[in-house]
């Protein structure tokens, strides 16, 4: 069971991190550029910006070069398991599937009345997820990685983890509300 919840989060690093990167690297023009949707509410928000999104998928991609170097000195293989170009694929689909989700996320908030920060429970901490396999299942050799039983864990640990990673940013300082 350990090494499972282990396995699992370490294949998701690269979709679980550019939310980060996106919040420290973040600002300037928003993704909607100002606009509102037909409903009248913004698009996305200012929280959703051209620099953070950018700066989330790259930040994913070298948080997945530091794993396939690791894997490499630590003698063991997942991602190195893979052709280059195919681990490249797969880590640009996480990093960009996992922001491209939290847009999404974002978006519908919006049309449901939720401000910018509000609670949306499931939806904030999965949306990201299951987009970044969407993306990431594209690839040849995701399969090989993420298994079944892999998937099922990801959307089991994955609200627990977002959960615990947002009340200790919350605690640190680094975020206003602890959700």
């Amino acid at each position: 069971m350990l090494k499972l919840v282990a396995t699992t989060i370490w294949l998701l690093l690269p979709a679980y991190t550019p939310n980060n990167f996106a919040v420290v690297f973040g600002g300037g023009a928003p993704i909607d550029l100002g606009r509102n949707f037909i409903d009248g509410r913004r698009i996305l928000g200012n929280g959703k910006t051209i620099r953070g999104f950018i700066a989330g998928v790259i930040g994913g991609l070298i948080v997945a070069h530091i794993q396939l170097f690791t894997e490499s000195f630590a003698g063991f293989s997942l991602f190195s398991s893979l052709e280059y170009e195919t681990f490249f694929l797969l880590s640009f689909s996480l990093s960009f599937g996992s922001l491209f989700g939290d847009v999404v996320g974002s978006f519908i908030k919006r049309r449901c009345g939720f401000e910018r920060g509000a609670s949306f429970p499931l939806l904030d901490q999965l949306s990201f997820l299951l987009f970044a396999l969407l993306f990431a299942s594209r690839i040849e050799g995701f399969e090989k990685l993420y298994t079944t039983e892999v998937i099922v864990a990801a959307v089991i640990l994955t609200p627990l983890l977002h959960v615990l990673t947002n009340v200790i940013a919350y605690k640190l300082g680094l975020k206003e509300v602890p959700w």
